[in-house]
């Protein structure tokens, strides 16, 4: 099993006093935040074990200034969200001692979890492969629309993402409009207000997602406007924040969108190469990130995931995938370009509840640009896990759609939204 993998760096940020917060988040900064301490890492955080095999985990707590590394008091271990695990996906005691089940379950990724007592990040997850096979993903259902034709909706879909209730939100930049769908492809009504410059209205809506509340919030390319909207759970417009421009709570060109757990929203910004954090009340929190070639700057910023620590995932168009915690401290990268035949452009991202992230890849061709793998399938999506470490290409039925942007369910099903030369929509992806 191919992976790409990198070495962590750890990255202090400057420890300024909070005064100095609008002008240092203008430089990319993140002042009177906390630096990373007290992380826990899990070890090994992939691995292959035959049926009825075993495998012992452990977590350090990783050494930070004047303190060395060390065990944790405790750990609380799990299987697939299963305390201990069950004779399915295997077992895990409170050693962490690992033992998979005498017959590869179904999927045959496993996902072992350690509860961190005392960590910063309190969980850590490692991928369990059971068995000789590579993780593998099949098109189970998929929908779409005649592109141009009476009685469709869909233009240029771009965005994509599941609300509280199970329905697709998809963002058509063609359009200008914001749509509200069934996972099955049911037409259900619209957000907003439709294409314009007004309030509630869109000029290239590029991503929507929902709060803890089910409040709906876009952000757009409006030409001279704040650039996010916020909307009731059922579609009425609410607010507008976010001016366009480069000063500190300014957006250029915003893309992706996350919620921590704490209601702040984090918008990633590919022209002014950064991260805005806002609360819930759209006051301006901070930014992180800057253009340049440091460990810690971005290169076109494009998607944002926030897994269940509240660490957040940035991949740049061009890569990497960059993590750090919530206050923006540079944690590693992973997911680098791979030229000729691997990917080079990387245009959105997103992730599940045990922390896996999911990248859109395409080769130099751009959007015509899918990547081949080796059993000669187009690669539309890239999985790793939280470690960074990959874990399988996923492919999309046809190879004329392209793809655009991807949701997880709760369960692990992939909502991959494509455009292709006729039609649009979106295609259901389950691990086998």
């Amino acid at each position: 099993m191919s992976q790409i993998t990198n070495r962590m760096e750890k990255v202090a940020m400057p420890g300024l006093r909070r005064l100095l917060v609008w002008a240092a988040a203008a430089m990319g900064t993140l002042p009177g935040q906390p630096s990373p301490f007290h992380r826990a890492v899990i070890k090994p955080s992939i691995v292959r074990v035959a049926p009825g095999g075993q495998q012992r985990f452990k977590v350090v707590i990783l050494a930070t200034r004047l303190m060395a590394a060390q065990a944790p008091r405790n750990v609380t271990w799990s299987v697939n969200g299963i305390p201990g695990g069950n004779a399915e996906v295997g077992t895990i005691d409170a050693t962490g001692l690992y033992r998979a089940p005498a017959a590869v379950p179904a999927p045959n990724e496993v996902v072992v979890r350690g509860e961190v007592e005392g960590a910063a990040n309190r969980y850590v997850w490692a991928t369990v492969i059971v068995g000789r096979a590579d993780p593998a993903y099949k098109v189970v259902a998929s929908w779409g629309e005649d592109l141009g034709q009476p009685g469709t909706h869909l233009v240029a879909p771009h965005g994509i993402s599941i609300d509280h209730e199970g329905r697709l939100l998809i963002t058509d930049q063609g359009a200008g409009r914001v749509f509200r769908y069934s996972k099955e492809g049911k037409f259900l009504d619209e957000i907003g207000l439709g294409p314009g410059s007004g309030d509630g209205q869109f000029t290239e809506p590029r991503y929507a997602h929902v709060d803890a509340k089910g409040n709906i919030y876009t952000v757009d390319l409006k030409s001279d406007r704040p650039r996010i909207q916020v909307f009731s759970p059922e579609g009425t417009f609410l607010r507008i924040f976010a001016p366009k421009g480069t000063g500190p709570g300014m957006i250029l060109r915003g893309h992706g969108l996350w919620f921590d757990s704490q209601g702040r929203l984090y918008v990633t910004d590919v022209d002014n190469m950064r991260v805005s954090v806002f609360d819930a009340a759209g006051e301006f929190q901070f930014a992180f990130g800057k253009d340049g070639p440091g460990a810690a700057d971005f290169n076109a910023p494009h998607g944002l995931y926030l897994d269940p620590n509240d660490d957040v995932f940035v991949n740049s168009y061009y890569g990497p995938t960059k993590k750090f915690d919530r206050h923006g401290n540079y944690l590693f990268s992973f997911a680098h370009g791979d030229p000729p035949d691997g990917p080079v452009y990387f245009h959105s991202l997103t992730g599940d509840r045990w922390g896996n992230v999911y990248l859109t890849v395409r080769t130099r061709a751009g959007y015509d640009g899918a990547v081949e793998s080796n059993l000669g399938r187009k690669v539309s999506i890239a999985k790793y896990n939280n470690n960074g470490d990959f874990i399988c290409n996923i492919s999309l039925s046809v190879p004329e759609h392209a793809e655009s942007w991807c949701a997880v369910d709760a369960d692990g099903t992939i909502y991959a939204l494509y455009k292709g030369r006729k039609r649009a929509g979106v295609e259901i992806l389950k691990q086998q």
